[in-house]
């Protein structure tokens, strides 16, 4: 339940899917994404580490997904740890997703297809077309696409992301005026009365071990427990590096402390209540409000390389598709609620690019067994059009396309009823640019208008 003590302020994942990739709805989420169990660290350092993930979960033996061979048997963690999210069901993928499923779809994708912005060396590469295949053909030496090769391309462009150009690597070097003398006595605040270089060691600014801060039940997650089922492990966590942390919006694997002085609180009681394994290196910080905005100073600026703040060589980078999209599409108009009040969702998230062989489009929150109509049209309804006292967004007279279903879930069950239409785009620059209305009607014989409505949604093909 939202609100209470046992909510995570993690990293956002994707709709639930079932092993068909249709909509289907989550205990905890509905059709809302999901939520990962913890906040995403920075890949930017995980070269320097032998173990990643919070948990620990990649040991650094990296072992081909397909026929198990070790292909890499120790410092492979970045290899090991790349692959996961793409067939993970909150991550990136759906129920029951195979390896077979991506490779196919690699295989006719325009690469960067849902990017814009390109950096000049990504640009050069595709000018002339080149899919995947080519790709691999040219770092590889064959078309072939293989789940160790995505590893083994990701990995190495991770490992070149070295941030080692913030103000204190520069003082390191022999420029005493690389950091300010704030940010110099936040140092040593860092390095004496702070104790803070003890977990964090300077230069990585991670010791790689794992560390009990107390932050939450070991009932709501274990940990490096998880990981080994050594009890002497039970809550440690992987300490982070701090370089770039200046760039976050969230700190901890729990991600709910949105502020550095809120972190600084964290600390300044010790860590967090819960006592069980609690690491002893913790100890209340006390500071003067000088020093912690002293230490402040230094942990946010002069930890930060500029590169990676403002995106520029090697740290640069296109501008992606959720960053130029609302999360739920492009949608508008009101809907019209069914039974229960409830007012049906439009699920049109997926992009459609062409070529998109996962593409849908799927609606939930309705009565459940009901039929349903999804409207198709190439205007969208002047605003306030309604039939039948139900909103209507698509222009009924722009030649509609109509297509018929049923709602699953339990017959009758206001909110419980959700389907899928899913539709593989045809690769054909013909389509680039138009642009479809969507609405789904849905028959619900517990509302006097005999209808409900979904808001409408713009489908644009690219």
């Amino acid at each position: 339940m939202l609100g209470t003590p046992d909510d995570n302020f993690a990293s956002p994942g994707v709709i639930q899917a079932d092993a068909t990739n249709r909509y289907e709805p989550d205990p905890a989420f509905a059709f809302n994404p999901q939520v990962t169990r913890r906040a995403t660290p920075s890949f930017i350092t995980g070269a320097w580490f032998p173990q990643l993930s919070w948990d620990g979960r990649f040991p650094g033996s990296f072992r081909d997904p397909l026929t198990n061979q070790v292909l890499i048997a120790s410092g492979g963690a970045l290899e090991d740890q790349s692959l996961r999210p793409i067939l993970d069901a909150v991550e990136m993928g759906h129920e029951g997703r195979t390896w077979n499923e991506v490779l196919a779809k690699l295989g006719g994708v325009r690469p960067m297809a849902l990017a814009t912005d390109l950096p000049a060396d990504v640009a050069a590469v595709l000018a002339g077309g080149a899919r995947y295949p080519q790709l691999f053909a040219a770092a590889f030496g064959d078309p072939t696409i293989t789940p160790a090769r995505i590893a083994f391309a990701l990995a190495t462009y991770e490992r070149t992301l070295v941030p080692d150009r913030a103000p204190w690597d520069e003082f390191q070097r022999g420029n005493p005026a690389a950091m300010t003398p704030n940010q110099v006595a936040g140092m040593n605040v860092f390095n004496g009365i702070g104790r803070c270089n003890l977990c964090h060691v300077p230069g990585l600014f991670s010791d790689t071990q794992f560390r009990n801060l107390g932050l939450r039940p070991l009932a709501q997650d274990g940990g490096l427990q998880e990981t080994t089922g050594n009890l002497a492990d039970r809550g440690r966590f992987k300490m982070p590096s701090l370089r770039n942390v200046g760039l976050r919006s969230s700190f901890l694997h729990a991600g709910g402390l949105t502020g550095f002085n809120l972190v600084l609180n964290f600390y300044a009681a010790g860590g967090g209540t819960n006592l069980d394994n609690k690491d002893p290196l913790l100890q209340p910080l006390v500071l003067t409000q000088q020093q912690r905005g002293q230490l402040t100073d230094f942990v946010l600026n002069a930890l930060t390389d500029p590169r990676v703040q403002n995106e520029v060589s090697p740290f640069d980078r296109p501008t992606l598709l959720s960053e130029r999209v609302p999360p739920a599409g492009f949608l508008f108009g009101p809907g019209t609620p069914g039974s229960g009040n409830r007012l049906p969702a439009m699920l049109a998230e997926v992009p459609a690019n062409l070529g998109n062989v996962d593409f849908r489009i799927g609606v939930g929150n309705a009565r459940g067994g009901a039929p349903v109509t999804l409207l198709l049209g190439l205007r969208a309804a002047p605003p306030g059009t309604q039939v039948n006292g139900v909103n209507i967004n698509v222009d009924l007279g722009s030649t509609p396309l109509l297509v018929n279903l049923v709602l699953g879930g339990a017959p009758g069950v206001a909110g419980a009823g959700y389907t899928t239409l899913s539709a593989p785009l045809p690769d054909d620059p013909a389509l680039s640019g138009i642009v479809l209305f969507a609405q789904w009607i849905v028959w619900d014989v517990g509302v006097p208008a005999g209808a409900a409505s979904s808001r409408g949604a713009q489908i644009r093909f690219f």
